[in-house]
């Protein structure tokens, strides 16, 4: 049988939706507007800590950075301060200090006053360079009194035994002539000249090493 219900939409119960079906689609909806809103609070709550976190980083990276850079400078300065100071060191290594070498040679010729060893005068000292080797002659003509050889001997022994001695690399032997002067007591004297050739105070490998 067919029904034909005239009555309005409103009013036609089997067209109406239920209540219980409202609740569920409202708990629904609140329960979906719940969890985005807990989600939005603990992303953008999370986003806001990484943000501080890496403001943070930034901060600290730029300040280490700058640390970094400083700490070069210094190590740049510290390289610069010891090639001066090895600079200044090698400086006084092959530099010569002529006023000690000229005492201690005097030492040996007065030889604490002891004339019966020997007592020896110079006429002159003349200094050369070799530009090569870098080392340096000596040439001192000179003459010790008394016309006895040993004399010029013992004056070669006592500056084998001098101080600077070290910086010989080699010497003249002892020889001379002996020459007379009526004007001397005793007139007899040996004539010499003590020839010394010092050691380089630079090797001159070492000169060219630095120089490459």
């Amino acid at each position: 049988m067919i029904r034909i219900n005239l009555l309005p939409v409103e009013y036609r119960r089997g067209n109406r939706i239920s209540p219980k079906l409202l609740a569920t689609a409202f708990g629904s909806a609140l329960a979906v507007a719940a969890s985005i809103g807990w989600f939005g609070i603990v992303y953008f709550g999370e986003l806001g800590e990484l943000e501080r976190q890496d403001v943070a980083v930034t901060a600290e990276l730029a300040q280490k950075k700058k640390k970094g850079e400083y700490y070069d400078k210094l190590e740049a300065n510290r390289l610069d301060y010891s090639s001066r100071v090895q600079t200044i060191q090698d400086i006084g290594r092959s530099r010569r200090v002529w006023s000690k070498f000229v005492d201690e040679l005097v030492d040996v010729v007065n030889n604490n006053g002891d004339a019966e060893r020997h007592l020896a005068w110079f006429d002159a000292m003349t200094v050369r360079t070799d530009q090569r080797t870098r080392g340096t002659q000596i040439t001192l003509p000179g003459l010790v009194q008394g016309n006895e050889l040993s004399k010029i001997a013992n004056l070669h022994r006592d500056i084998e035994a001098a101080p600077f001695a070290a910086d010989i690399a080699s010497k003249s032997p002892p020889a001379g002539k002996v020459e007379s002067d009526k004007t001397r007591v005793p007139p007899e004297s040996f004539r010499f000249q003590l020839q010394l050739n010092l050691k380089p105070m630079v090797e001159p490998a070492s000169t060219t090493r630095r120089g490459k």
